[in-house]
């Protein structure tokens, strides 16, 4: 019995520990790697008196040190300055800012100890505050299944390490970003949820409206449904009767319904504004066919048209308004709140489930993806313990629409089913029953809200970031369903585990592309894929693989006098016959301008918007700065990306918008990214030639 409860205890703290090794091990083991800042750091930063050490590059590298603001004569007058907020800026209150106060403090007592420059902050003190909390949630969540049978817990560990240990969750750990914060919140509300059922008490009630106090804070968009879930966890009163435990958690929702309140009061205007902005002009409206009409119906004034389809972050001169005047304050701003654009989006359902399809597959990565993760390679990403990262993408099972909303469909049908199961059943104690309903009703809410509520309150501007607690949310249902069919019968197991790996394969089917022969390089015939066929009886063909891997260029990003080009059209081609170079159809590519060559644009008038996706990297590419090049071989353009195959990273006919030294590239597992042009990658040639005559 001894020898039982033994191994009780210390399956969840081995398990603990290993979590907190393996965190450490993926950020630190070998070059450091987190993310870098995509513009977010700033205001952290500010408001903290911290500032970056060495600020060259800082948008595309990771940065491991910052310098800290230190005043004081002594030692406690300087841990009070190290504590103190930067009222000078125009902040918001967030639990944020504790953890990185107490990582401030660490580093300046380590400091101290070892003799060196006190105000030197290495961020891996703030990552280690995350790891220590992910692996306590590990430990809740490991005490839970500590009763259960062998291959349940094994079954649990597994899935815990592989999935939420994974470099997509832990990177975040590196970085100012609320993201990190918000991932092991909510791993710690799982962990106290679970802990709170098996054996209710106070102090683990507490520690769980303290945890939602921080889940809310970390990312202010979390507060509507940080509400919804201290509402719901007052069925943690029906788990005990004793007068004395129901207080306790009557006092603890007060507190932290309080608390929340003030995070939401605590928004600054700025912050309002532009999301409010966004969530119209790069949300409701945008490409929309009828955007007179839907302004009129958002009561916005006609002459603010100019400014559909832009965003709040735009250099100043690219609008064609001016939006920082008290005419556009009072006539937008004081008037159009989210509630509004909640109603519009009712009055037109297809524009908005179509927006929701538009998220759903932007949560198909864990980390943003203008964030590099290298401390020396411009937007270089480490695939380091990335093999759920790796797997949800190639499964397309989690980001695919239609399963995504097949899935909260059926979610919905069953939890109802649980309800009604439950209340009817007599195997549960009344208390009990509620308690499992409520905690079916959070997952339901949590899922629908983080499915709609970025896209209503943000629009698409940088989407896929917003998506990370959907994705989060997603992968924790998924891990959930895993431990279930581990939990069934063999038969109910085999079945489950069949209609799983069949949808996955139907997801991987794609339709097959004609292929041809055509010229040679390095001795060997090129084989091509049919992209397009025109009219006139030509067809744009692309390599089937990359033909060789090189650099765009070793100065910018324009394609016309770039490295590549005149590499392609003079040795690649060298060892086509003049036959095959006379079936060669010139082609006029357009081709994308930065902001800071919009002078050279023959046409459109705002820099082209980074997407990732495949689908959306030509969004709003018609109206962008552009200018048009004759080409005889190039490489894969933009309306390609959407059917072409994947293979290892290679060039794509397109500068990203914001960098001249920056050109885009798709990765090997279907995003389109962006690094710098000096860099080495693939190289897919495209060609456009008269293929009736192609033998």
């Amino acid at each position: 019995m001894i020898a039982l409860k033994y191994n009780k205890r210390t399956f969840p703290l081995i398990g603990a520990i290993i979590v907190f090794v393996l965190s450490f091990s993926v950020l630190y083991f070998g070059d450091n790697i987190g993310l870098s800042d995509n513009g977010d750091f700033r205001r952290v930063l500010l408001v903290n008196n911290l500032e970056y050490a060495d600020d060259t590059d800082y948008y595309y590298l990771f940065k491991q040190d910052y310098k800290m603001n230190i005043e004081g004569e002594s030692f406690w007058d300087k841990v009070s300055y190290l504590c103190e907020t930067n009222n000078e800026e125009e902040i918001y209150s967030s639990p944020h800012f504790i953890i990185i106060k107490a990582s401030k403090v660490m580093n300046f007592m380590m400091n101290t100890i070892l003799v060196k420059d006190e105000t030197n902050y290495n961020i891996a003190y703030l990552a280690f505050i995350y790891i220590l909390m992910l692996s306590m949630a590990a430990w809740g969540i490991f005490t839970f299944f500590a009763d259960e049978a062998l291959k349940l817990r094994i079954a649990v560990f597994c899935v815990f390490i592989f999935m939420f240990c994974d470099a997509g969750y832990l990177l975040y750990f590196n970085s100012f970003y609320g993201e990190p914060l918000q991932y092991v919140s909510l791993m710690m509300l799982i962990a106290l949820g679970l802990l709170i059922y098996k054996r209710p008490t106070i102090p683990k009630v507490a520690s769980f409206f303290v945890s939602l106090y921080f889940f809310a804070g970390a990312k202010l968009a979390n507060v509507p449904y940080s509400v919804i879930m201290s509402l719901m966890a007052l069925s943690f009163v029906f788990l005990r009767e004793d007068k004395r435990y129901r207080i306790g958690i009557g006092i603890c929702v007060i507190f932290a319904a309080v608390c929340i309140g003030k995070l939401y009061v605590s928004i600054p205007d700025w912050m309002h504004n532009d999301t409010t902005y966004q969530s119209v002009f790069f949300g409701a409206v945008k490409e929309s066919e009828t955007p007179e009409k839907d302004l009129k119906q958002l009561g916005i004034d006609e002459k603010y048209l100019p400014l559909v389809n832009t965003h709040a972050y735009m250099d100043d001169g690219e609008y064609k308004i001016d939006i920082t005047t008290p005419e556009f304050q009072n006539d937008f701003y004081d008037r159009v709140s989210k509630a509004r654009v909640a109603f519009f989006y009712l009055r037109h359902p297809v524009r908005f489930v179509k927006k929701i399809a538009f998220s759903i597959e932007n949560s198909s990565s864990l980390r943003p993806l203008n964030s590099g993760t290298s401390e020396t390679v411009l937007m270089s990403y480490s695939n380091r313990y990335s093999g759920w990262s790796n797997l949800r993408v190639a499964m397309k099972l989690l980001y695919n629409p239609y399963i995504v909303f097949a899935i909260a469909v059926l979610l919905s049908i069953y939890v109802a089913l649980v309800h009604v199961y439950l209340v009817r059943s007599k195997k549960q104690t009344p208390g009990r029953q509620f308690y499992l309903i409520m905690a079916m009703y959070v997952l339901l809410v949590g899922l629908w809200i983080n499915m709609c509520l970025p896209i209503l309150g943000n629009g698409e501007a940088d989407i896929m970031k917003h998506m990370f607690l959907f994705a989060n949310c997603m992968d924790v249902l998924f891990a959930g369903i895993i431990i279930g069919i581990v939990n069934m019968h063999n038969r109910n197991r085999i079945a489950a585990l069949a209609v799983m790996a069949v949808t996955v394969m139907l997801l991987q089917i794609e339709p097959p592309k004609d292929k041809v022969e055509f010229g040679s390089y390095n001795g060997e015939p090129l084989k091509w894929e049919v992209m397009r066929e025109y009219e006139d009886g030509s067809a744009e063909l692309v390599t089937e693989k990359c033909v060789d891997s090189r650099m765009f260029d070793d100065e910018n990003n324009m394609w016309e006098t770039s490295d590549l080009r005149q590499w392609l059209n003079s040795d690649f081609i060298s060892e086509f016959t003049m036959k095959e170079i006379s079936q060669i159809v010139p082609q006029s590519n357009e081709v994308m301008l930065t902001y800071n060559d919009r002078g050279l644009a023959e046409s459109g008038d705002h820099t082209h918007y980074w997407s990732a996706t495949r689908g959306e990297v030509n969004d709003l590419s018609e109206t962008a700065y552009k200018y048009y090049v004759d080409d005889i071989v190039y490489i894969p353009t933009l309306d390609m990306m959407r059917d072409i195959d994947m293979s290892k990273p290679y060039w794509v006919l397109c500068p990203y918008g914001y960098n001249d030294r920056m050109q885009r590239y798709m990765t090997g597992d279907g995003f389109i990214l962006h690094t710098n042009v000096d860099n080495i990658y693939g190289v897919r040639a495209a060609v456009r030639v008269k293929l009736n005559e192609v033998d």
